[in-house]
């Protein structure tokens, strides 16, 4: 096999970066994620009743590695794949696995070997799907959790999936975006959290919507996720220095 003899450039299309979208329930992720053109639900628990979108619905792990197999395939004209809720499709999995095994948990099997048989089939097919030519969100509710720092004890919103699920699905997701709300001189509105902060996760490795900051979510018919991608693209600038929505009070 021949080494490269040149610098690969960096990818500048949204889609070849995997997206991790995750915020409180109903707060409007599926509706969110309905707005990009030609996007595929894979829906796994419902939620999509009352949004016009292209829906496969996925009630176990052989129905997911089955449209899996037809997405790759590429007889469609779909252009984007969201996993909602990727949560779910773990539980799926992990179900899956278990009987395939004849056990009643993961940890039966011991030393983390139930665990890591789990995750290597999970993410044969999800690796798949996120190297393929089309682009990938998967879906997460959030969770507060207490943190304790070194001054304080503070609440931070993660994803709601299994932490070993989470440790090995984060790592593939180029950008994490968390959906907030947030008080502002109008009212409460709400935010995608580009930045990582200490009270939730977010991050993106192009760094590009991180320069950006907080991105406010504008009413319909408004679409939102064309406004994302065109901040991505350089094409919608920061309307005001650092563009930092303050965290608000959660109820």
């Amino acid at each position: 096999m021949p080494l490269p003899v040149e610098k690969k450039k960096p990818s500048v299309d949204l889609w070849n970066y995997t997206i991790l979208l995750y915020g409180e329930s109903k707060i409007g992720k599926s509706t969110l994620l309905s707005q990009i053109p030609n996007v595929l639900f894979l829906n796994t628990g419902g939620g999509l009743e009352a949004i016009e979108c292209f829906e496969q619905p996925i009630t176990t792990w052989e129905e997911f590695l089955e449209a899996g197999k037809d997405i790759i395939e590429g007889k469609h004209k779909f252009k984007v794949i969201a996993i909602d809720t990727v949560d779910r499709l773990a539980k799926y999995c992990t179900n899956y696995m278990m009987k395939k095994l004849d056990i009643t948990h993961p940890q039966d099997l011991g030393y983390g070997k139930g665990y890591d048989l789990v995750k290597d089939e999970f993410m044969r097919p999800f690796m798949k799907l996120s190297l393929s030519s089309y682009g990938l969100i998967v879906v997460s509710h959030a969770v507060a959790t207490e943190i304790q720092t070194r001054t304080a004890k503070i609440t931070k919103f993660v994803p709601s999936m299994q932490p070993f699920m989470y440790n090995v699905i984060a790592p593939v997701c180029g950008i994490t975006l968390y959906y907030d709300t947030a008080e502002t001189e109008h009212g409460e509105t709400r935010i995608l959290r580009t930045r990582i902060s200490e009270k939730w996760i977010a991050g993106d490795r192009t760094g590009k919507l991180e320069a950006h900051g907080d991105i406010e979510i504008l009413p319909l018919p408004i679409n939102n996720w064309d406004r994302i991608q065109q901040i991505f693209e350089g094409k919608l600038r920061l309307r005001k220095e650092n563009n930092v929505i303050p965290f608000p009070t959660k109820k």
